[in-house]
């Protein structure tokens, strides 16, 4: 089962091929480990002979970003889709907290809210921002510090972002892959406290070069967390 996108940007649910994302509850669930971060996710994208885009239209259109869109039948059979793959994806996890990634819709929320169901007392506490661009700038290692082959792409993203309105929220989707986490896009608020010897489950919509996740685990770990894995609803590309 998997994703069609029209030449109107409208993604659509089709459970006769796995094209861009694979959404049938049968098959292995996407596991991966970065770091000392284990990391599961609900569907595993994966790049066809029909598709470039590697499987970012469906978030686009549950973000309603870019032109993108669902329509709700559509929408609907791919929650139940998730829904059925959820218990298995997390019953080796151990976990009594969700903490969503901030994102610029509920995609990440509701899915930590559908997680934290499968534990009873589990809390859903909103304790990470995105950093702005000023944040970044402040904690941005110097170039010295940089691999030598990462050095050229590094100075030239960070004269980018000098550039920038500091108040300005981080994007890392406008950052190349390998320079990605030599940045910081997120920061811990307040509320961060909460996370003091609990078990976290960290949730965000899609696993692309990870550098979110680990940032995410380096504030939790640093809030005083006893341990971190994490949930996605989409895998990195395979």
């Amino acid at each position: 089962m998997g994703i069609d996108v029209d030449a109107h940007k409208v993604v659509t649910f089709n459970a006769l091929h796995e094209h861009r994302v694979v959404t049938d509850p049968t098959r292995a669930i996407p596991r991966v480990r970065y770091g000392r971060l284990d990391i599961v996710s609900l569907f595993r994208r994966q790049i066809t002979s029909h598709d470039t885009d590697d499987g970012n239209p469906l978030i686009y259109a549950l973000k309603g970003k870019f032109g993108y869109t669902m329509p709700y039948r559509d929408f609907r059979l791919l929650y139940i889709a998730a829904m059925q793959i959820l218990p298995n994806a997390l019953a080796d996890v151990n976990f009594d907290m969700a903490v969503p990634l901030p994102s610029s819709s509920v995609v990440a929320a509701i899915i930590a809210q559908r997680a934290a169901r499968q534990r009873p007392g589990c809390a859903v506490v909103p304790c990470l921002d995105k950093a702005t661009i000023g944040q970044v700038l402040a904690i941005a290692p110097a170039a010295g510090q940089i691999k030598r082959r990462h050095r050229g792409e590094y100075t030239s993203q960070l004269a980018k972002l000098q550039r920038l309105d500091p108040t300005l929220m981080i994007e890392m989707k406008t950052l190349k892959g390998p320079v990605r986490p030599y940045f910081s896009p997120v920061v811990a608020s307040g509320l961060a406290v909460q996370c003091a010897n609990r078990h976290v489950l960290l949730v965000d919509d899609i696993l692309s070069s990870g550098s979110s996740l680990m940032t995410a685990e380096a504030a939790l770990h640093a809030a005083g967390a006893a341990s971190v894995s994490a949930l996605t609803l989409l895998s990195r590309l395979s």
